[in-house]
């Protein structure tokens, strides 16, 4: 019989195995990236950034203060685990547990347990969440907030929800040093004054956790605006009619500046790209008011270099960085409005390190490229395609993006080119060309690219789709190993999609020829059949919504019926389909179809292509709790599928509107029941690394015994417990590496290491 220190290094090698059959699809890191100098892009595929906003957390329960990042486009959340001094690894397998919002999301510890809570905008209200992490993070919601108008007294309606104005952030801060939590933000969209949502908890002596809001000022420090500058001492015209200025986006951050125990305020606007930040300077403390008032305006608190950096009303972040126990600065694009503003969507996150005290700062400026330095980020939508234009046997990669608005305004799509200077097996993608064949010049918009040998002449061919739903054909005039790409027509095949074309070609009917698939605006994916021959297509419409598919979002919407109105859900009338056809090792094909709601959804080929085809819902696992789900990767989603790592599983690469890209690691299906897709012997704990407790969760509820082992094999400690409820281990285990194996009526699951660190 074995001895348990080799059954345990055996079920560590089998683990990965077992792992890989559980799911289609994987998020993975695996394909490096490199600089056109050869250095590795360390978060490259994390996705990019465009109106990024952070909060501190410690999400893996380490000591160390994380980063869950909020972005507006696609209001999309983002988690980072801190790794010394100003390195991150980018972990999404946290995101799942936050609740999703809109405009802001901001992590504040409104009942002072410790735990940073959630405070954000649904659409409709300004929601908090409380914090009820044990192990793996837990946010419940708590409720919608209002607060009870003391400016404006409406007897019949006296409550009103916190204001939240498009674009603007609001500052959730102890304004009045009572210990809970006050809300203030801009009073509406014309207009510079700001609303004071004081709350009124400590002073009633409740719990903090009581948020009991009351509006008291809606002139809050006399801040005002006069000729698109922002003022101070201004009259304050409430009651009155309010008096109509300039819209602009506003954005608040309060800090204390001075050490003197008053908040201070960076106010972003938009009204004047050449001062992005004002600073306003609280005199509460020196001069003993009784309320706070600003007293001095500083147009230029940063160095000129410096401040040529921010973007008009920036999102500013005033959070720990390098966990030194200060707060350090992040000033990163918020706006969002490119009619009316060149935004900012590269080189986008200016770092301010504190060298002083958190309430007496000395901001310096670090880098303009916090974290977005380390991706790959164009900047604006990125639409990846593969092809092996040297015709070594792997797979190259061209990235069509739309680049940073604040250069290109989104009026000259270019190609990026990356050769893969890997192997079959490990792919190592180095950027070779950043402006590939001057697409530039033809004022392409939307470019979404594929390659295939469109005339039978052995080598890749290029078919690019755009905005205005035409297709342009760039043939191939060198060979295999030497492309040269030289724009044939920009009317291929007189095909017209309904607006923002995406192609992407594969023989649908096997016989022999390549077909068309071509996803648009409208959100169905169009068959079009070759009836030509292989060197000289002739694609038909044969289908204008192949296998039913509609990937349009469903949102709620009131209808007037006999009755009058009823709340129903419909399709956007826009969906952005971008298709792509994967392949399994079993033989079975299926499409993998991106689109505006930021999901890569999958559905079978049936061999009836006149049929529906089947959907594959929830074809991925969560790393924590095993349930299956499908990845929201933000907003406007291209996928590109190839075997990159040569298991005979098709991978997709992911780009978005953020300008990043994400990577899925195809796996191969047991069979084709979904369900069969879970497992049945695996587990998974957390926190790991952890200090004195950890939890297990497994697909099955029924009762755990578990084993802790040393390296050597020896057992620690033993016990029994639920799924999902804490196991302590205080004084049990010393800092170091543990096997834990996991038992029930039912067998063994696969054992897993876990890292204590005291």
């Amino acid at each position: 019989m074995p001895s348990m220190k080799k059954y345990i290094i055996v079920s560590i090698i089998l683990l990965s195995t077992v792992l890989s059959q559980a799911q289609l699809f994987e998020i993975s890191f695996d394909p490096v990236f490199r600089k056109s100098t050869g250095d590795i892009y360390p978060l490259a595929l994390a996705g990019g950034l465009n109106q990024p906003q952070f909060s501190n957390i410690d999400l893996n329960k380490d000591g160390f203060q994380d980063l869950m990042v909020f972005d507006r486009t696609g209001n999309k959340i983002l988690t980072f685990i801190a790794t010394g001094g100003l390195n991150y690894r980018y972990e999404p397998s946290y995101e799942e547990f936050f609740p999703k919002g809109v405009e802001f999301v901001q992590l504040r510890d409104y009942d002072d347990d410790g735990l940073p809570d959630v405070f954000l905008y649904n659409g409709d209200s300004v929601v908090v969440y409380k914090n009820n992490t044990v192990s793996t993070p837990q946010f419940d919601s708590v409720r919608a907030l209002k607060g009870l108008d003391k400016v404006s007294i409406v007897p019949f309606n006296p409550y009103k929800k916190l204001s939240q104005i498009n674009g603007c952030i609001p500052a959730i801060v102890d304004i009045d040093g009572d210990g809970d939590l006050d809300y203030i933000t801009n009073l509406n969209s014309i207009g510079s004054d700001l609303i004071l949502n004081l709350n009124n908890s400590a002073e009633r002596g409740a719990p903090l956790g009581d948020i009991d809001y009351e509006i008291i000022d809606k002139c809050y420090g006399g801040i005002s605006e006069y000729s698109g500058e922002l003022t101070i001492n201004s009259p304050c015209y409430f009651p009155e009619v309010y008096k109509k200025k300039h819209s602009a986006t506003k954005t608040l951050c309060f800090f204390d500046n001075d050490a003197d125990g008053d908040l201070d305020l960076f106010y972003g606007s938009s009204e004047k790209s050449t001062n992005p930040v004002y600073y306003f300077e609280n005199g509460k403390s020196d001069l003993a008011f009784y309320k706070d008032t600003f007293i001095r305006i500083d147009t230029a608190y940063f160095l000129q270099d410096d401040e040529n950096q921010l973007a008009v009303a920036p999102a500013m972040s005033f959070v720990d960085v390098d966990n030194d126990g200060v707060k350090d600065m992040i000033m990163s694009s918020n706006e969002r409005v490119k009619s009316a503003y060149p935004i900012k969507e590269a080189n986008n996150a200016v770092l301010f390190l504190n060298k002083d005290a958190t309430n007496n700062p000395d901001f310096q400026y670090n880098r303009n490229d916090f974290l977005v330095g380390d991706m790959i980020d164009f900047g604006g939508r990125t639409s990846p395609a593969f092809a092996d234009l040297d015709a070594d046997g792997d797979m190259d990669l061209i990235v069509a993006t739309s680049g940073d608005h604040f250069y290109t305004a989104d009026t000259m799509d270019f190609l990026v080119y990356y050769e893969n200077i890997g192997t079959v097996n490990n792919p190592d993608f180095k950027l070779q060309d950043n402006n590939y064949l001057n697409l530039k010049q033809y004022e392409y918009q939307g470019m979404v690219p594929t390659f295939a040998d469109i005339d039978a002449d052995g080598d890749q061919d290029m078919l690019i789709g755009m905005a205005d739903g035409r297709l342009s054909y760039f043939v191939n005039n060198g060979d295999a190993v030497n492309s040269l790409f030289q724009l044939q027509t920009d009317d291929f095949g007189a095909i017209q999609a309904s607006g923002n074309a995406a192609p992407a070609f594969y023989d649908l009917d096997s016989d022999g020829k390549l077909d068309l698939l071509l996803g648009s605006y409208e959100g169905t994916i169009q068959y079009y059949k070759n009836r030509g021959t292989s060197s000289s297509p002739a694609f038909m419409l044969e289908d204008d919504s192949l296998g039913g598919i509609v990937i349009n979002e469903l949102i709620h919407q009131s209808i007037l019926g006999p009755k009058g109105f009823y709340d129903t859900l419909v399709y956007q009338y826009y969906g952005y389909s971008a298709p792509q056809v994967v392949s399994w090792t079993n033989g079975s094909k299926s499409l993998a179809v991106g689109g505006e709601q930021g999901l890569v959804r999958l559905f079978d080929i049936n061999q009836n292509l006149t049929a529906d085809f089947d959907e594959k819902e929830s074809y991925m696992h969560q790393s924590f709790t095993l349930n299956p789900y499908t990845k929201d990767w933000g907003i406007r989603v291209y996928p590109a599928a190839a075997d990159l790592n040569n298991d005979g599983a098709s991978d997709l690469l992911i780009g978005n509107l953020r300008g990043g890209l994400h990577y899925m690691a195809g796996k191969n299906p047991k069979t084709d029941n979904i369900s069969d897709y879970l497992p049945s012997q695996e587990f998974n704990m957390a926190p790991n690394p952890t200090s004195n407790e950890v939890t297990f969760f497994t697909a099955l509820k029924s009762e755990l015994q578990y084993e802790i082992f040393s390296l050597s094999g020896q057992n620690i400690v033993s016990g029994s417990t639920m799924p999902g409820a804490s196991v302590s281990l205080v004084d049990q285990l010393v800092n170091g590496v543990y096997i834990v194996r996991l038992s029930n009526g039912e067998g063994l699951f696969t054992p897993q290491r876990l890292v204590i660190v005291q």
